[in-house]
């Protein structure tokens, strides 16, 4: 089992029912909707493709008008209203899932500009129930607000079919999976977290432990993209997810301590999942939330930390960190998450990021205005 085409990843097909979620406040607009065409009733079947000539639905006439708009949800955030928090639904109908899943939101933004996609406001009940990738059929009045996507508030959303495409990674004993945390290219070693492949058997509560291990890379290790194209040590980045074949064909990490550099024959690099670059960020534990101040690499983000802690203590249940931005990186958090400027306080749940602001005050608005949702 010495081949890195070995290591898997296995999709799984899910069939869901017809799900539909109703209500939501009725909200402000400015302007008027493309023209609508009839849409194809009946819940979604068969694949994203099938369905890339549908088109939105009017039901009634005059400025009450009601209009289905069906297609692949492809992002999620919330914003500060006047005195209560937003929810929003980014729908597309000209996408796959791949792209709806893994797209970044700019991206993504330009696309729904280019085939009349929207952000639709949720209730904060639907909100939870919705995640990228799902197929749903929207319905709202021709009224929106007048931006680019535009913004239409939704009078009932139904979920039509879960993604079916669900990734799982399997890791193999005999291949090393792991992201590159350093690397110095002249004396080509990198040092691989590896604490997932370490973990890949255990079941329940995991100790928060990393494991690193170092690696060797001679002029006999092969070194290949996931498409099987040669690459160089210089192109490996931080945060490269790597499959490691060692030398021998079999490695026992010790945690202990004292091993030498392991030498690898092959090394493989993986592409990524959305979900997979934004591990660092999303939520891991049992609150749901984390909390993240991101800042540019080699500034002092000291104060703005001991702002955060002294007044949005909400920020620190669920999980919080303070993590440098580094151009040239393998993951390129300003374009994932489509951030302007640095520093910014971005809050996350365990899929994505629900919301983003540079400003502290606002930080606290959204968590006061959270908890308040929950009294």
């Amino acid at each position: 089992m010495a081949s890195l085409s070995k290591a898997a990843v296995i999709w799984t097909v899910v069939v869901a029912g017809v799900l539909s979620i109703i209500g939501c406040e009725s909200g402000g607009s400015s302007s008027q909707p493309k023209p609508a065409h009839e849409v194809p009733q009946g819940p979604a079947t068969g694949s994203t493709a099938s369905h890339a000539d549908t088109r939105d639905s009017e039901t009634a006439e005059g400025p009450e008008e009601t209009v289905v708009y069906e297609g692949l949800v492809a992002g999620k955030n919330t914003i500060l209203g006047t005195n209560k928090i937003k929810y929003r639904v980014l729908i597309l109908r000209e996408v796959d899932e791949q792209t709806a899943v893994n797209g970044r939101q700019r991206d993504l933004e330009r696309l729904a500009v280019a085939s009349n996609g929207a952000w639709y406001e949720v209730s904060r009940e639907q909100f939870d129930l919705i995640r990228r990738g799902q197929r749903v059929k929207a319905a709202s009045t021709n009224e929106q607000l007048d931006m680019r996507p535009p913004v239409r508030t939704a009078q009932a959303v139904d979920i039509l079919q879960e993604p079916e495409g669900m990734f799982h990674f399997y890791y193999l004993d005999d291949v090393i999976t792991g992201t590159v945390r350093s690397l110095d290219v002249n004396a080509r070693r990198i040092e691989l977290d590896v604490s997932a492949w370490v973990n890949r058997d255990k079941k329940g509560a995991i100790d928060d432990i990393g494991h690193v291990i170092g690696l060797s890379i001679d002029e006999e290790t092969e070194l290949r993209g996931e498409q099987e194209r040669r690459l160089e040590v210089s192109s490996i980045k931080i945060g490269d997810k790597l499959n490691v074949v060692p030398a021998g064909g079999s490695y026992q990490y010790n945690r202990d301590g004292g091993q030498q550099p392991l030498r690898a024959d092959k090394i493989t690099r993986l592409e990524q999942a959305r979900k997979e670059k934004l591990r660092r960020l999303i939520a891991q534990g049992p609150g749901g939330i984390h909390t993240v101040l991101m800042y540019q690499a080699g500034s002092d983000a000291s104060e703005l930390w001991d702002e955060l802690a002294a007044q949005v203590p909400g920020a620190l249940y669920g999980g919080y960190s303070a993590i440098e931005y580094r151009e040239g990186d393998a993951v390129d958090y300003k374009l994932e998450l489509g951030l302007d400027r640095l520093p910014a306080y971005l809050v996350f749940d365990r899929d994505d990021l629900l919301f983003r602001t540079e400003s502290v005050k606002e930080l606290q608005r959204w968590f006061n205005l959270r908890a308040s949702e929950q009294r």
